[in-house]
């Protein structure tokens, strides 16, 4: 699969998961990062989520890196930028969600995002 491939399916897939009605609306992942519940328990799963978006941040980055090696995105392709704005996308979804974005406008959103990699590596 292509890199581009790949953050297609990421981010398409999310959508298609956080908006179908037999699912919870929004992200665990993401939205922990806003709510915050007290008690003594707090800092152990914040460390836990904070864990798995560091680590989706690294998947992410890894893709465009690798598109960038590929020829997908152009050699000058600012990688931290370009994960940033997936990233934050994603992370974004998950709030959108939960305000009644339909799922028809946030895949057109989606696909603005991968419209920019797409003419970087033009």
């Amino acid at each position: 699969m292509s890199p581009r491939e790949a953050v297609t399916r990421l981010l398409h897939g999310s959508i298609s998961m956080q908006t179908d009605p037999s699912h919870p609306r929004g992200c665990l992942v993401a939205l922990s990062g806003t709510v915050r519940a007290p008690g003594a328990g707090e800092a152990g799963v914040r460390k836990v989520v904070a864990a798995r978006r560091g680590a989706d941040r690294a998947h992410i980055r890894a893709c465009v890196v690798r598109g960038i090696t590929t020829g997908e995105l152009a050699e000058d392709t600012d990688a931290d930028g370009v994960t940033s704005m997936i990233h934050g996308f994603l992370l974004g979804i998950s709030t959108q969600v939960c305000d009644g974005t339909s799922a028809g406008h946030l895949h057109a959103a989606a696909d603005a995002v991968l419209a920019n990699w797409h003419a970087r590596g033009r």
